[in-house]
């Protein structure tokens, strides 16, 4: 996020505001991840944010499935805001779901194009 930052590029990021506000930092910058985001997004998570302890160890994390539901709820609104300004949306689709096999592989090589053109 410093390299991107050092390119001009705006960084969003997702993180526990209270964990930032306690903990020191450890990146050799003296950074947290909190202090590198042009936008800040507060997963609401604390510190210690297990869920399931197997023996006396914490196993799983509940800042994982919030910041899952936080990129989740920000691609749709992308999406929901491209499509509003006429945008044609074309997502990645799970191959499960029986689409032409090179559906995916077509969205990747259009964004590729689009990216070129945009350089």
């Amino acid at each position: 996020m410093i390299h991107a930052r050092a390119l001009g590029l705006k960084v969003v990021t997702v993180t526990s505001v209270e964990n930032a506000r306690l903990a020191r930092a450890t990146h050799s910058s003296g950074k947290k991840l909190a202090d590198l985001g042009d936008v800040v997004i507060d997963n609401c998570r604390p510190p210690q944010n297990a869920l399931v302890e197997v023996e006396g160890a914490a196993v799983t994390a509940s800042s994982t499935l919030a910041v899952v539901a936080i990129c989740m709820a920000l691609v749709a609104e992308t999406a929901a805001r491209l499509a509003g300004r006429g945008v044609k949306v074309r997502p990645f689709v799970s191959p499960n779901l029986g689409a032409n096999p090179d559906h995916n592989r077509q969205v990747f090589d259009e964004c590729v194009r689009a990216r070129c053109r945009s350089s």
